[in-house]
C-alpha cells in the first residue's frame, strides 16, 4: 500500500474526536431555534397581549395605547422587543419566546426603540 494513501492512526483518532465533538455541539442547539413557527394571533398569549398581524386592526377601545397620533406610529418593526431589521417582514420577538412576529403587526407590549 502506498504511504500517501495511508491514514495514520493518530490522525484518524483526532478526526473522529473532532467529528464527534461537532455532532455533540449541534445536538445542544434547542429545536425551537432551528424551526420556529410564526406567532398565531389566536394563541392565548397573543390574545392577552392584543397581538395582531395588521396594526390597523387593533381595537383601540380595548388597547388605548395604540390610539391617537402617537399610537398610529407603533408597529412591531419599530418596537424595542423586535429582534430584526425595520424592513424585515418577520423577526423574533422576546415577548413570544423569540418566535417570529409580523413587522407590520402590533401588541400591547410595544416599547419604542431607543
Amino acid at each position: 500500500m502506498n504511504k500517501a494513501q495511508k491514514l495514520p492512526r493518530r490522525q484518524f483518532l483526532k478526526f473522529g474526536m473532532q467529528a464527534g465533538g461537532g455532532v455533540l455541539a449541534l445536538s445542544a442547539i434547542p429545536i425551537q431555534l432551528v424551526a420556529q413557527e410564526k406567532v398565531d394571533p389566536s394563541e392565548p398569549l397573543a390574545q392577552a397581549m392584543g397581538y395582531v398581524e395588521d396594526a390597523s386592526q387593533v381595537d383601540t377601545t380595548k388597547f388605548p395605547k395604540r390610539a391617537g397620533d402617537a399610537g398610529a406610529n407603533q408597529f412591531c418593526h419599530n418596537c424595542a422587543l423586535y429582534a430584526g431589521e425595520a424592513d424585515a417582514e418577520t423577526a423574533p420577538c422576546s415577548i413570544f419566546q423569540n418566535r417570529p412576529v409580523v413587522g407590520a403587526g402590533w401588541c400591547n407590549a410595544w416599547v419604542a426603540k431607543s
